[in-house]
């Protein structure tokens, strides 16, 4: 891979893993159209590096409550709970992961696949958006929330639905507010990217990884850093403009994908 589109597809990474728009899908589409070849296995293993170190640096106050509450210690309490339910979450999609994954590769990475899951689970997040109570915060989201918040993270092993976005909508249409649906999606992203991430160092033939170190390292700091900006801006926006520019986006680029590419 040229170093330009490696890059390239490392931001684009870093950009759409947290965002409700599929990083899988435009790293299938752009990786096509970039080049004939498959960005390989070393590549997926560093971005999802970038993006799981990004992910526990950001919300590292959280990730050390929750190590504190593996002592189940009174104190820690806040800590313990929200372990567990992260625990509750990341269950389902390991399951069906581990299940379906051969299944996904072989019939589901299609354009038009993409292209149609882009627009339906885009129109489920403008109607999650719109329908929402937004009466439970962070703190009092119980293991039953969780565990559809899980269950529903399943389908964004669907190329084109976004894992962020589908988990975001589900806990939108449990009454979550906006800004507690989207950091308990990316905190969730922690144990499913560093599932996925181990998954994939199985798979990997280390012999090969010394003649492409520098792209593993230039590929790991550019998800990495575009992916920290992007959950501190994402954050910080979402309260004041919501998922809507999101929807439109997604609306777009499946039409864009019906009308162009299948």
């Amino acid at each position: 891979m040229e170093i330009l589109d490696l890059i390239f597809l490392s931001a684009i990474q870093g950009l759409t893993e947290f965002l409700p728009v599929s990083s899988s899908a435009h790293l299938i589409i752009l990786g096509e159209y970039l080049s004939s070849e498959d960005q390989g296995i070393v590549f997926d293993v560093a971005v999802h590096v970038g993006t799981l170190l990004a992910a526990i640096i950001y919300f590292r106050s959280d990730v050390i409550e929750m190590l504190k509450g593996l002592t189940f210690r009174k104190k820690d309490q806040q800590g313990t709970r929200q372990l567990i339910n992260l625990s509750i979450a990341v269950l389902p999609v390991l399951i069906v992961g581990f299940l379906a994954r051969d299944f996904v590769d072989d019939y589901l990475r299609s354009a038009a696949i993409i292209a149609y899951s882009t627009i339906v689970f885009g129109i489920v997040l403008y109607i999650s958006d719109r329908t929402a109570l937004r009466s439970t915060s962070l703190n009092t989201i119980s293991p039953y929330q969780s565990l559809v918040i899980g269950l529903s993270q399943c389908l964004a092993l669907i190329p084109g639905t976004s894992r962020s976005g589908i988990t975001i909508s589900a806990a939108l249409f449990l009454g979550i507010d906006r800004e507690s649906a989207a950091k308990f999606s990316f905190l969730l992203a922690i144990p499913t990217i560093g599932a996925i991430a181990c998954s994939e160092l199985i798979n990997l033939n280390f012999e090969g990884i010394a003649s492409q170190g520098w792209n593993l390292l230039i590929s790991a700091l550019i998800s990495f850093l575009v992916a920290y900006l992007t959950i501190d801006l994402f954050l910080k926006l979402i309260s004041k403009i919501g998922f809507t520019p999101f929807v439109i986006y997604r609306i777009f680029l499946g039409l864009g994908l019906l009308v162009f590419w299948i």
